[in-house]
């Protein structure tokens, strides 16, 4: 009997600070050490289910689907699915549990588990009085267990021996379990730093509630069998029950909501009547004969999966949107399907482009078609309210995000549960890597030492706890909406966003077990082309749409092609700028590829400089095959997109669809390395079997191991490449509604509003500043075509303040302050925020004058009968800033300065130096020694870069782009992360219009401007 035994209460990571082991931890461990079948028992959730069923299926060991129950008037009880039943009334349980309490709560009646136990079996893992469980008991009837446990403890005996009473006064069998936190004892240290940030305290001052010892970690049958040889049958019990258990999450069986459906129609015949009906629309000349056989292909694949109700879903949302007025477009794999075209979903034509249908849905795979939707980010939760209203949230819920220890956050909680100072938990934090990677030589210049023991635990149990579930969050933007109820599916619960639900397993785990999820996420460029297009039929009279933008502009060519792309979607960053004049983009499809190349995928694949050398004609393009020239060839012979290793799989190694699509999802996967191993042989293999030579082969399969690291479907490429070549037309001729749009929209994009103004005024925009007299809540345009910034530029004013002065001025201007406290009802504080930010400079004098009066104001109080009134009328001659004051109080209360830029002051101390200006650079010889200075606007390490670091600096003229190398990086780091201006001495680098200061010496600039 020593080899029987199912562990039946195992406590995962995903209770949340309380177990210490992953769920494939816990499993594999189980596998391991022979037991017959192990439990997941996590508080209140399946969070970790999918995890250890897939684990359970890889290591061949029974996995029970079960969750330890929180009852509001009774004891905590275990509980397992036996059936289909059992498992939906077991997610149904856990979702009414979770939502009749805020976010992280949880409790249920005992009466809701007694009345709804259909399929159920339930564990007492803790002996109480049998007038607190045996009601509950009773409604299980048999299917009722008490459990005991021995964990080498204080009270150990006392808790068997009542264990053991209560069974037999109830009449249930005894069964053994361990209490499990951890799968193996060595991370029984990490446990008790878990429970010490679950009561946010410190392992010295837990107390009791610390664990006692490291026996709560899974055991072995015959370690079992050695504490329970007094009382073997609780061992083979635990077989029983483990028997009884045959729920598994292979048998759930998704369904997508097949709502308002017209008379007569299934999902598949509305379907191919709104593509059709889409299609004259698309096509209005006629609808050439590829696309309807596209189509007929589509409609036939998607009948044939069952997912004709997830695009009917789709199409309703969009359909939605668009009659609200909100800017929407799909993307991603979904633009390779002419029926998300059809539909109005994407804006692609994939016949058009020749893109690869099977790259979003095939046969071969079955796995959920995964559909994107940007909507204007503003506007998004009248979409997401929409879906809740229309399918009911009983079946409709949000895809959690599963927030997990990393780097710093791990070992700021680590250590503050280990007993160091804040002061030593904060310095730290500040100089570890994005890992909390820690050297011997950061620790010294933070002042620690390695052989204080207590830092030496915190790095190697940050390490640890790296991965480990912290809490859960909300999925940007991702939807479960099903037929059936969604509660019996998969948990729900509420989120802490009011009026959001949302379901327990993330992503991976829905497409792992086939559950259909929408992707509608919030675009932020989306909201600045609605406000763009908004101003410019406001002030010019001209309407347009996304649609009616007109085409292949050469001026915005021309305008890319000089790197002036701050602002534009997707092209604004300091590589993609580095980019542009080398790519030289003169269509729309070489935006498509600009946006695909600088992607860690073709840099890590070496894809970026022969595409470049080919493009300028320095490299020959030669194609080994006629198969291989009509998959490159407008990739001048270089795989940029998935798309395109997929069919090149297919036509040079002779992969079946299938198998390349087996490829694709190896490169897509977090462990992608790992999962290339086996793709690479045969890839060679059968390239060198179908004639071509070992060489190209292996370079091939090299550049695809780049997309393991993140690169883009074309579909994906060319729907972003539609929203950047919109915005780089609006910013090329409505500069001035752009810049507004775009402040309006904040926060989004690269750049700090202070940037975009600069920007706006070197194209001959006129900005004009915050005025209480002129200024509305948003930024906006006046005669002539400047640009007004709005109230909402203020820092700290709310936005229903400033809606009440804009609101307020009907009545005619204000004349003074004390007219515009009474008008509003302003409290003084608000007032002072104005004066502060210049904003009341048409109603009084300086700053200080201004503030000035409205400390001489009477109460402001909203019922004091002299609100508003001066009550002092002494004149006093207050000291007036200087420019550099000035400028600083600019930049502290709206951000940005219209009065000089701060490197116009600092320009003498820069002269001193030698620095030239941004602008000066362009006059400066390549490979001459050059200073440069301005303020740090960005500051970039990409992982693809090796350690190098680049950085951005601002100063009245433009900006320069500076490289900084990995060691020169370790002795300016401190500088780099803590100044705000900088002077950077280096090289000048040139590549045409492309420079970069590659740094030699780099220094803090000041610390404050002059005067």
């Amino acid at each position: 009997m020593a080899s029987v035994y199912a562990e039946l209460v195992c406590r995962s990571n995903f209770s949340f600070l309380r177990g210490a082991s992953h769920p494939e931890e816990l499993i594999q461990a189980a596998a391991e050490r022979g037991l017959s079948a192990v439990a997941l028992a996590d508080l209140d959730g399946l969070y970790g289910a999918v995890k250890a069923h897939l684990a359970a299926r890889e290591a061949g060991i029974k996995y029970l689907i079960a969750s330890e129950l929180t009852l509001l008037d009774g004891p905590p009880v275990v509980v397992y699915a036996q059936d289909a039943r059992g498992y939906a009334n077991l997610s149904r349980l856990i979702s009414k549990s979770r939502m009749l309490h805020p976010k992280g709560e949880a409790g249920l009646p005992w009466r809701e588990l007694a009345e709804g136990n259909e399929g159920l079996l339930a564990l007492l893992p803790y002996p109480v009085a049998a007038d607190r469980v045996g009601p509950l008991a009773e409604s299980f009837g048999d299917r009722f267990y008490v459990g005991m446990c021995r964990t080498l403890s204080s009270g150990d005996e006392a808790r068997v021996a009542k264990a053991k009473a209560l069974a037999k006064t109830l009449g249930v069998p005894l069964c053994a379990h361990n209490d499990v936190h951890t799968h193996q004892r060595s991370r029984q240290p990490l446990q008790d730093v878990l429970t010490a940030i679950r009561y946010k305290t410190t392992l010295g001052q837990l107390g009791t509630r610390r664990l006692p010892n490291a026996e709560r970690t899974l055991k072995g049958p015959e370690e079992m069998a050695r504490l329970f040889a007094d009382c073997p049958e609780a061992l083979e019990r635990t077989v029983e029950l483990a028997s009884r258990c045959n729920a598994t999450l292979d048998g759930l069986r998704y369904h997508f909501s097949e709502e308002d459906l017209p008379p007569g129609q299934t999902t598949s015949t509305w379907l191919r009547e709104l593509t059709y009906q889409g299609l004259q629309v698309r096509y209005p000349g006629g609808v050439p004969p590829e696309v309807v056989k596209q189509i007929e292909h589509e409609l036939k694949l998607i009948a044939a999966l069952d997912f004709a109700g997830y695009f009917l879903a789709i199409w309703d949302i969009v359909r939605f949107a668009r009659s609200k007025g909100i800017l929407c477009q799909g993307r991603g794999s979904a633009a390779n399907s002419a029926v998300c075209y059809a539909l109005g979903v994407t804006a692609i034509d994939p016949v058009r482009m020749g893109l690869l249908f099977e790259r979003f849905l095939s046969m071969e795979r079955k796995e959920p078609p995964d559909i994107d939707v940007d909507f204007e980010h503003e506007r998004r939760e009248e979409v997401l309210q929409y879906v809740y209203e229309k399918h009911g949230r009983h079946r409709a819920g949000m895809v959690c995000e599963v927030i997990c220890y990393r780097g710093r956050l791990a070992l700021r909680e680590v250590g503050k549960a280990l007993g160091l100072s804040l002061d030593q938990v904060d310095r730290l934090a500040k100089v570890a890597g994005a890992h909390g990677e820690m050297s011997l030589e950061l620790l010294k210049e933070v002042g620690l030492s390695e052989e204080d023991r207590r830092v030496r635990q915190t790095l190697a149990l940050a390490q640890e706890i790296e991965s480990f579930p912290r809490h859960l969050s909300i999925h940007v933007g991702g939807f479960v909406i099903t037929r059936e109820p969604l509660v019996e599916m998969i948990p729900v619960e509420n989120a802490a966003m009011k009026g959001r639900t949302v379901v327990q397993w993330e992503k991976d785990d829905l497409e792992a077990v086939g559950v259909l999820k929408v992707d509608l996420l919030g675009l932020g460029m989306l909201t600045a082309l609605a406000k763009c297009l908004a101003l410019i039929k406001e002030h010019h009279g001209r309407e347009l749409t996304l649609a009616t933008i007109p085409a292949e502009d050469p001026k915005v060519y021309d305008m890319l092609c000089n790197a002036d792309s701050i602002g534009v979607f997707q092209i604004e960053s300091r590589a993609q700028m580095n980019m542009l004049p080398r790519l030289k983009p003169r269509c729309f499809y070489d935006l498509v590829v600009e946006i695909a190349l600088i992607r860690p995928g073709p840099i890590v694949g070496d894809m970026v400089h022969p595409y470049l050398r080919r493009r300028e004609g320095k490299e020959p393009v030669e194609y080994p095959s006629e198969d291989v020239r009509r998959i490159l060839q407008k990739t001048l012979g270089v795989p940029l997109f998935q798309e395109q290793a997929m069919k090149l799989a297919m036509a040079v190694a002779g992969f079946t669809p299938a198998e390349a699509d087996g490829l694709r999802r190896a490169l897509s996967h977090k462990r992608a390395e790992e999962r290339l191993g086996p793709f690479h042989q045969r890839f060679v293999e059968g390239g060198v079997g179908r004639g071509y030579s070992p060489e190209y082969v292996d370079t091939l399969f090299r550049q695809f191991r780049g997309f393991a690291h993140y690169g883009f479907p074309e579909s994906h490429s060319a729907s972003f490449a539609l929203l950047a070549y919109a915005s780089s037309w609006l910013k090329c001729h409505y500069p001035a509604a752009f810049t507004a749009a775009l402040l309006n929209s904040q926060p989004m994009g690269f750049y700090a509003p202070h940037t975009l103004v600069a920007d706006a005024q070197r194209h001959g925009v006129k900005v004009l500043g915050v005025d209480v007299n002129h200024s509305g809540w948003d930024c906006t345009m006046e005669e002539g075509g400047a640009l007004r910034l709005g109230m909402r530029m203020v820092r700290g004013l709310q936005e229903a303040a400033g809606r009440r002065v804009e609101s307020a001025r009907q009545g005619g201007r204000y004349a003074s302050i004390g007219e515009l406290a009474r008008r509003t009802r302003a409290p003084r504080h608000e007032l002072a925020r104005l004066a502060l930010a210049g904003a009341l400079g048409s109603i009084s004098g300086s700053r200080r004058d201004a503030l000035w009066e409205i400390q001489a104001l009477g109460p402001l109080e909203e019922t004091d009968l002299f609100f508003g009134m001066a009550m002092d009328g002494t004149q006093v001659e207050l000291p007036q800033m200087n420019v550099a004051e000035r400028v600083s109080k600019d930049f502290e209360t709206v951000g940005v300065s219209l009065e000089k830029h701060p490197l116009e002051l600092l320009r003498p101390a820069l002269r001193k130096r030698g620095a030239v200006t941004a602008a000066g650079l362009e006059r400066v010889r390549a490979g001459a020694r050059v200073a440069v200075g301005g303020m740090l606007i960005t500051r970039q390490m990409p992982p693809t870069a090796k350690g190098f670091c680049f950085l951005s600096l601002e100063d009245e003229t433009g900006i320069a782009n500076l490289v900084v190398a990995p060691d020169a990086y370790a002795r300016f780091r401190k500088d780099i992360h803590g100044a705000l201006f900088l002077v950077g001495q280096g090289v000048l680098e040139k590549t045409g219009k492309v420079l970069n200061v590659k740094v030699q010496h780099l220094e803090p600039l000041a610390q404050g401007l002059p005067g």
